[in-house]
């Protein structure tokens, strides 16, 4: 499932209602912005990915972030921690990528929102995308876990702390980053772009 289908699916089916309904837009609109926002997001998360240490970074964020949460609290818009939080990601992925101008200009003529409002909304859509991604991901994760522990040792509950610890070991030995590339690649594939298609009409 892509990432904009499992944002659409949060909040029981209501996500875009109420980012609409936060954002004084209609709710198509809401899907648009979110449906062009997210491919302008991440050609920049996906750089602070692939940077020296940036699996392990993101794997703690990951750990600590409960960012599962974006698609199921009903407070996350109107919480000004949250948006705080989105703001924080919006930041770590420019300072690996600028965010690309014309795409923000494509997600302003795609959706009918204004640059205002979409640049508002940015932070709450980079909130739900890693959110997404954690949801997209746990399950390959968790089995990737498995298989470097090859049954001596049995995971934690946190298996995004667990490999995170392991990406940052293996960047230290002599075989380095074997693991960091193999999640590098599957976690730059599960943010492939919106709906299967990379370029929204």
């Amino acid at each position: 499932m892509s990432l904009y289908n499992l944002i659409a699916a949060g909040h029981n089916g209501q996500c875009f209602a109420l980012l609409a309904r936060r954002f004084m837009i209609s709710e198509p609109q809401a899907a648009r912005a979110v449906q062009f926002l997210i491919p302008a997001l991440l050609p920049s998360f996906e750089s602070w990915l692939s940077a020296p240490g940036g699996v392990a970074a993101y794997l703690q964020l990951l750990s600590r972030g409960n960012y599962q949460q974006a698609l199921a609290s009903p407070t996350i818009f109107s919480n000004h921690f949250e948006r705080d939080r989105g703001v924080h990601l919006i930041e770590t992925f420019r300072a690996a990528r600028e965010i690309d101008g014309a795409d923000f200009a494509r997600a302003v003529e795609g959706s009918g929102v204004s640059y205002r409002v979409l640049s508002q909304m940015a932070p709450f859509v980079a909130l739900l995308m890693i959110g997404a991604l954690r949801i997209k991901t746990e399950a390959p994760l968790r089995q990737i876990l498995g298989r470097r522990l090859g049954g001596r040792l049995r995971p934690s509950t946190d298996i995004f702390g667990d490999l995170a610890e392991i990406v940052a070991l293996d960047a230290k030995g002599p075989s380095y980053g074997p693991l960091s590339s193999l999640l590098s690649g599957l976690l730059t594939r599960a943010s492939e772009r919106v709906a299967g298609d990379p370029h929204p009409a």
